[in-house]
């Protein structure tokens, strides 16, 4: 009976770090919904169209995010030749950016110093993403109401499923 107990405890113990690590940012993320939201909550936007396609990687004190629409845009053929509609659908449609970041895990924050962007003017930067978990998901982004819409304050949120396992 006592070596049944010492053994139990023992497998415990060793689950511990895998449950434990199951509520943490670290690791591969695989992007479900990307959303625009309103202060009541409600959807204000899509901000990569209906399917969008993305990855979040955070690993050993660096961070990759990496986002695109996954609808497939047309061309249509005209005046504007096809490699410059491609180039404005890039920059509306697609995101991308890396760098050493510090995870705060008890603030739920990751602060990443971005060295290379799908734009330039964000290389060199510091940016501050918050992050929660619900019902297994992992829900990230900018500070709440960071978007500004007009007369409107959005809130932009990313909603991942873990794409492998928790690290240890």
């Amino acid at each position: 009976m006592q070596y049944a107990i010492r053994t139990v405890t023992a497998l415990l113990l060793l689950a511990l770090p895998t449950l434990a690590s199951a509520d943490t940012i670290a690791g591969r993320w695989k992007l479900l919904a990307a959303e625009d939201l309103r202060a009541d909550g409600t959807v204000a936007r899509l901000p990569w169209g209906a399917h969008p396609v993305g990855t979040i990687v955070v690993e050993s004190g660096h961070c990759y995010l990496q986002i695109m629409s996954g609808d497939v845009p047309s061309f249509p053929a005209g005046a504007t030749p096809i490699g410059e509609q491609m180039k404005a659908t890039l920059l509306s449609s697609y995101i991308a950016y890396s760098g050493p970041c510090v995870v705060d895990e008890a603030k739920g924050s990751v602060t990443l110093k971005v060295e290379a962007a799908w734009r330039p003017d964000y290389v060199g930067t510091e940016q501050v993403r918050y992050f929660r978990f619900e019902n297994g998901r992992l829900l990230f982004g900018p500070a709440q109401g960071s978007i500004r819409a007009g007369d409107e304050r959005w809130t932009r949120r990313l909603t991942l499923e873990r794409a492998g396992p928790a690290p240890r």
